[in-house]
């Protein structure tokens, strides 16, 4: 009885906090400008390189790089996985564009946008490493349901609490007790 519950405690978790995690759901806002003429600069680039925590870069650099991601992703997209994840604005913008022309012919401009959305760090990626992304996809929605946000976090932490005192359930196996 015990392990039914905490199954479905641990179900009604996951469907708690996976529609609330970035990127998931419909998505709209600020499409991205895919083949049309680059702007010079994206207006939201001083909210993003106020958002850079890091010193000693080359903000000529930082710009090019959040003015490429706001071009292929759009502007508040490029302005939320920064805040998300700063370091992506020293990543190598050269493999952007080519990262995302190829996982587009795998899912489609929309889903590619949106898996990156959810997983800023792909942005990182070289091309090469793009042929079989299938793996990348699954696991955007992964790190972006384990991404720290204060309702995850008060979740994660009494789901915590409550196993933590529980003798039983450690003692019958955790969550895995051997296929019982």
């Amino acid at each position: 009885l015990f392990t039914t519950m905490m199954k479905l405690l641990v179900l009604t978790i996951l469907y708690t906090v996976l529609p609330t995690a970035e990127g998931f759901g419909l998505g709209g806002g600020n499409k991205a400008r895919r083949g049309s003429a680059a702007k010079p600069s994206s207006p939201l680039l001083e909210d993003a390189l106020k958002s850079y925590p890091f010193v000693n870069d080359d903000k000529t650099k930082l710009a090019k790089n959040f003015n490429e991601i706001a071009r292929l992703y759009g502007d508040e997209e490029a302005l939320a996985m920064v805040k998300v994840m700063p370091s992506t604005l020293r990543f190598n913008s050269d493999n952007f564009e080519p990262c995302l022309e190829s996982w587009t012919e795998q899912f489609g401009l929309e889903k590619a946008q949106a898996m990156v959305r959810r997983n800023p760090g792909l942005l990182g990626v070289n091309p090469i490493q793009t042929k079989d992304a299938d793996a990348s996809m699954y696991l955007s929605y992964i790190v972006a349901a384990l991404r720290p946000s204060p309702v995850s976090l008060v979740v994660y932490a009494v789901l915590l609490i409550a196993l933590a005192g529980n003798r039983d359930f450690w003692v019958e196996g955790g969550f895995y007790n051997g296929g019982q």
